[in-house]
């Protein structure tokens, strides 16, 4: 369970063709004038598979001082609210080296086991990630956001970078849906409506919105129902992107939605936002339903 549920929070390599992609690209009417006046399509999807901004905005949140709203919701049966903790902390840096100081926590329910250990395997790797309780080294290229360094949790917090940074990468060595999630392999055209498009973030970004859908009659065999990335027209910077994945087979169920905001601070990209809704379902494990949803704010940058 502990790879899966990584798996979809946070690819960094397509290794496929995408002919077939380019060639069922639906664009508007926009990008058709975009296209007769030397736009290319297959770059532009070369540029989607290989995009670096979003790695580069994590990283920068990491790297620089800011706050930290958490808000996470549990559930029982019947989408029943077993519990709620709200977090409210600061990222402090000194001497390359970063910790969070909790300002305040509250909880309602039971959140928390007998050895104060959060209930969820969702909630241990949300805390990991954004909450840690260690002092740790700011973060180079390699990008390893776990404090564990040698353990499972660095492999699998790693491996889950490739759903978060440009989802649609295939996966080796995940059961069943690893070879379903490369949505840019020629072999996954069929199953996909893919769309280019020309629109305005919050009426003020105009942006490339590449979208790729699963089509109606695909059935259940594409994991990734939907994903739509917002490219800043100017820089070509991720400022938005949504995700759906969902599988339902006899070893496991998921059902797992993700959207985040990017934002610029004086000239630095970063996740402002982070929603997360998701259900599992896994063999010999404790169903989980929890959404959570994360505010940041950079305060003093690097």
């Amino acid at each position: 369970m502990r790879f899966l549920c990584i798996l979809f929070f946070l690819s960094l390599f397509f290794r496929v063709s995408h002919a077939q992609v380019v060639k069922s690209i639906v664009l508007d009417s926009v990008m058709v004038q975009a296209v007769k006046k030397g736009f290319d399509v297959s770059d532009f999807i070369d540029m989607v598979r290989s995009d670096t901004s979003f790695l580069e905005g994590f990283r920068s949140l990491h790297n620089n001082r800011h706050t930290a709203l958490g808000e996470m919701t549990i559930y029982g049966k019947k989408k029943k609210v077993q519990a709620v903790r709200y977090q409210d902390a600061i990222q402090e840096i000194k001497n390359k080296k970063r910790w969070m100081e909790m300002k305040s926590e509250r909880v309602e329910g039971k959140f928390y086991k007998r050895n104060d250990e959060p209930g969820t395997y969702t909630a241990e790797l949300f805390d990991e990630l954004f909450f840690f309780d260690d002092t740790l080294s700011l973060l180079d290229a390699s990008m390893t956001l776990s404090k564990k360094e040698g353990t499972e949790s660095v492999g699998n917090i790693n491996k889950l970078k490739t759903l978060v940074f440009n989802p649609g990468a295939e996966i080796d060595g995940v059961p069943i849906v690893g070879k379903r999630l490369a949505i840019f392999d020629d072999d996954m055209v069929r199953y996909y409506d893919y769309s280019i498009t020309s629109r305005t973030y919050q009426d003020t970004v105009s942006c490339y919105v590449f979208s790729c859908i699963a089509k109606p009659g695909a059935g259940d065999f594409p994991v990734l129902k939907s994903l739509n990335t917002w490219f800043d027209r100017k820089t070509f910077n991720i400022v938005y992107r949504d995700y759906h994945y969902q599988y339902s087979g006899l070893l496991f169920e998921f059902d797992v939605t993700m959207k985040v905001t990017m934002s610029y601070d004086r000239n630095i990209l970063y996740p402002s936002k982070i929603n997360y809704s998701g259900f599992w379902d896994i063999p010999m494990k404790k169903q989980e339903t929890v959404d959570f949803e994360l505010n940041f704010e950079l305060l003093e940058t690097l």
